[in-house]
């Protein structure tokens, strides 16, 4: 007897990217407790809502799922640069205790924005303008510090650990989000800041035609160029800091 268990877990991928999927086989429904599966097999198909992707990326089939145990299966889903955006349904099959059990689980595909950035680079100057509202500084210099505040975030989320293209570019549209709406408030202080070479930050004092600024101590001498607040706090509010391991993105 068959039975078609609907779990809550979702998933996302842009086209052109890839997501693992993951299912462990339990006893009976809802119950926690791991129970060795045979047969497993993994099927995608449309998921028929309004809105919804088109066609069956995935024909139900074994080819690819690997096993962490009896009980858990993986499967790594590269996702066609063609495959239409919207809802898909991901189907998992088993036998258990003589039993096939169904599990069906959602992954949505969403389009590769327009405008996408340059590699190493995590948003755009029109990015930077519709987030920040600033339609004053010119956008080869906004491009050029969008690039640096992009290093900076490199230096901020060392050891992070999230889903890359081959351009080392993030796949998952959260995290997608999340880096492009850090990097154009780590623009923006760079740019109110005024110190691209980090010469200013030397000294804890300046004065030049009558007009005198003094800097906090934490800010001079620094060896790292710092990060704005703003953009601490989306990476905070986000997951990635204080600590930087992405565990569950």
């Amino acid at each position: 007897m068959a039975s078609l268990l609907i779990g809550g877990e979702q998933s996302d991928v842009l086209q052109g990217g890839q997501v693992t999927l993951y299912q462990q086989f339990e006893t009976f429904k809802g119950s926690g407790y791991a129970a060795t599966a045979s047969s497993v097999t993994i099927g995608i198909t449309a998921a028929g809502t309004p809105g919804g992707g088109r066609g069956t990326p995935v024909p139900a089939g074994s080819d690819g799922i690997r096993a962490s145990g009896p009980a858990n299966y993986s499967y790594a889903w590269a996702c066609d640069p063609e495959q239409t955006p919207g809802d898909y349904l991901v189907t998992w099959t088993g036998v258990v205790n003589g039993a096939t059990i169904t599990y069906g689980q959602a992954v949505t595909v969403a389009a590769v924005a327009s405008g996408v950035p340059a590699p190493g680079v995590y948003a755009t100057p029109a990015q930077y303008q519709e987030w920040s509202g600033d339609m004053i500084t010119p956008a080869v210099r906004v491009q050029v510090m969008l690039r640096r505040a992009s290093e900076d975030l490199d230096m901020a989320l060392v050891a992070a650990v999230y889903p890359v293209n081959a351009n080392g570019m993030p796949t998952d549209p959260m995290v997608i989000d999340l880096l492009q709406r850090a990097c154009c408030a780590q623009c923006q202080f760079l740019l109110a800041d005024n110190d691209p070479a980090g010469i200013k930050r030397q000294y804890s004092s300046t004065s030049m035609g009558g007009v005198s600024q003094s800097r906090v101590a934490s800010m001079t001498g620094l060896q790292m160029p710092p990060l704005g607040p703003r953009a601490a706090q989306i990476l905070h509010v986000g997951g990635v800091l204080p600590s930087a391991p992405l565990i569950s993105w």
